[in-house]
């Protein structure tokens, strides 16, 4: 039989793994290498949201049908929403994967959803996150910002700052 490199077939002891060790010189040479678009290297989770949450309560209806087949209708209020979903509370028991039926009670739209997230607050309320089926339908009824665009900055007149 022919050799094996160094290292198969052994076991790997504590020992014998020296732990990485990162220095602050280190990573800011590892940042300077990356180039274009992800130039600036974060240690915290990426947004993956398609576009920016806002805070805004609408009053919505939501319609579905439970495990054993009882429709229902319960009304709520959102709690963040996007251009592509949304985060309400939810009194009723749904699962991930549910697809529910939404009704804006501001502008009478209506969307289908999925719901794709299902947690338990420590104030004990359930909050859900959907997010339509269809992304051609503005159902908010508003434009939302690109991830990463900068906020316009409204430029003050000289006159009107006062000390």
């Amino acid at each position: 039989m022919g050799e094996r490199p160094a290292g198969i077939g052994q076991q790997l002891t504590k020992r014998s793994v020296a732990p990485l060790k990162w220095s602050l010189p280190a990573v800011k040479n590892l940042v300077r290498s990356v180039d274009g678009p992800m130039s600036l290297l974060h240690f915290r989770c990426k947004e993956r949201r398609r576009t920016l949450r806002v805070n805004l309560s609408v009053p919505l209806s939501v319609h579905g049908e439970t495990d054993e087949g009882a429709k229902f209708c319960t009304h709520t209020l959102s709690q963040s929403i996007n251009q592509h979903g949304a985060m309400m509370e939810m009194t009723e028991v749904v699962l991930v994967g549910q697809v529910l039926h939404l009704v804006n009670e501001n502008s009478n739209r209506k969307v289908d959803c999925r719901v794709v997230s299902v947690q338990r607050k420590r104030d004990g309320k359930t909050y859900i996150g959907v997010e339509f089926l269809t992304t051609e339908t503005n159902f908010w009824h508003m434009t939302f910002p690109m991830p990463g665009q900068k906020p316009l900055r409204k430029t003050v007149s000289a006159a009107k700052v006062t000390a």
